[in-house]
């Protein structure tokens, strides 16, 4: 896949993504679908590094010009916390702006505790700092998006149903060209998948196309985030913000909204989410206030379901030189009470287009015998209901008051 790797790299050096000072540029994706960005404010996602700011991110609407009164608008709008539970640092101040840029902030609190954000702009990253009352500095951090971006939080997260039937998802990674031969293999099975997508790809040579994309969400395949550019890196905090809420905005701008992400398994460092501990942070902060569903490399794979694994849902390889003898040992597994397994392909690395026709017709007799469930998203894993069919969102909402 030669050919891929340099159109991403041919990528990344036009939208300035391997900068690593800021993130890049949140132009509207292209496609059918009007930008839907407002044009009085922004949504900004903050990463305050230092007391009890540090394992929670900070979401922020601020007004790009003076509104009906002469001031520039700061409103906190509420995230969740790693572990779900609901968050909100700075509700509570009265905020007010300090210079006509609206790069400094200054917060006052009703006992009188007086806090400050100041930051510099680059492309849509904010650099700076949070100051305390007593002039404790924290390191501050922040991208920019499309007030719309909003809309991707999630109002609830979805809570498991425990069900002694097994539940088993199919997941295709990167939606590239050779997907389309196993999406048809499936559908004349009866069965469905999740496609995940690198959405700044969709469209490129060798790769699925929006229209395709909107055509498979019609038929019942699930269509979900893999990010943008699908980047090997252990990405700079405002680069995993970026790829993150950017990919689950890109799907929106789409008509394919979701609040399902699947981490990239190129990623390393503090972004390689293979164990609970990294995702106990903000990051995990960003991903549990963004989706319901977070796919990464924490839990392994023969778990039995519950809440936890919805931040770090693994999965297990059937492509990629795996074995036939290692596809039927997780099979297996699949089988089990209250099981819930992600069967992963990636169809480029398929050595012919039929060698994974065994483990369909084996999947669909399961389903045909009602001894295993298979869905079309992570989210109806745990019990939540699949994804609409593809919509044209509306270009004039705005954030809510």
């Amino acid at each position: 896949m030669w050919q891929r790797s340099l159109s991403v790299f041919v990528l990344c050096l036009s939208v300035g993504c391997l900068d690593v000072g800021t993130a890049p540029a949140d132009h509207t994706s292209s496609g059918p679908v009007a930008s839907s960005q407002s044009p009085s404010e922004h949504l900004w996602v903050f990463h305050i590094a230092g007391g009890r700011y540090a394992t929670h991110i900070q979401l922020v609407a601020i007004g790009d010009r003076a509104n009906a009164q002469g001031r520039r608008e700061f409103r906190s709008i509420p995230s969740r916390a790693w572990d779900g539970s609901p968050t909100n640092d700075f509700a509570g101040f009265q905020v007010t702006v300090d210079d006509s840029a609206g790069t400094s902030w200054t917060f006052h609190s009703k006992e009188g505790e007086v806090l400050q954000l100041a930051y510099a702009v680059a492309g849509d990253t904010a650099i700076g700092a949070f100051t305390l009352a007593d002039g404790t500095r924290y390191r501050a951090l922040g991208v920019r998006f499309d007030s719309i971006a909003v809309n991707l939080i999630p109002s609830a997260l979805s809570r498991v149903v425990y069900d002694s039937l097994p539940v088993v998802m199919i997941r295709v990674d990167d939606a590239v060209a050779t997907d389309r031969d196993f999406l048809e293999r499936l559908t004349a099975r009866g069965l469905t998948a999740e496609i995940a997508v690198p959405t700044r790809l969709a469209g490129l040579p060798n790769h699925l196309t929006w229209n395709e994309l909107r055509q498979w969400r019609a038929d019942g395949m699930g269509v979900v985030a893999h990010s943008r550019y699908h980047l090997s890196t252990g990405a700079d905090a405002q680069h995993f913000i970026a790829e993150v809420v950017g990919g689950l905005s890109d799907l929106q701008e789409q008509g394919l909204a979701a609040h399902i992400f699947v981490q990239p398994g190129t990623w390393s460092d503090s972004i390689f989410f293979d164990n609970p501990g990294k995702t106990h942070t903000w990051r995990g902060s960003l991903l549990r206030t963004f989706t319901t569903v977070s796919e990464c490399y924490t839990y392994f794979y023969s778990l039995p379901r519950a809440d936890s694994l919805e931040l770090g849902l693994s999965h297990t390889t059937v492509s990629d030189g795996t074995s036939d003898r290692w596809i039927r040992t997780a099979w297996g597994t699949a089988l089990q009470s209250n099981h819930m397994t992600v069967f992963l392909v990636h169809t480029y690395h398929l050595k012919r287009p039929d060698q994974l026709d065994w483990f369909l017709d084996m999947v669909a007799a399961a389903k045909t015998q009602g001894s295993v469930r298979v869905v079309s998203t992570s989210a109806e894993l745990f019990g939540s209901a699949a994804l609409p069919g593809p919509d044209v969102p509306d270009s004039t909402t705005k954030l809510d008051q």
